[in-house]
């Protein structure tokens, strides 16, 4: 368990204010649930 050294997830946490902050891939995310998946036919390689 690596506690609170490493971060990771699609959300950042600001621990001093407890601010949630979507990082890009959660936004990437986002668009492949909405567009039900056409949006990964659309990657960039």
């Amino acid at each position: 368990s690596l506690g609170f050294s490493k971060r990771f997830g699609i959300v950042h946490v600001d621990f001093e204010t407890q601010r949630r902050i979507p990082k890009a891939s959660a936004r990437y995310y986002s668009e492949v649930i909405a567009t039900n998946g056409s949006k990964l036919d659309k990657l960039e390689e």
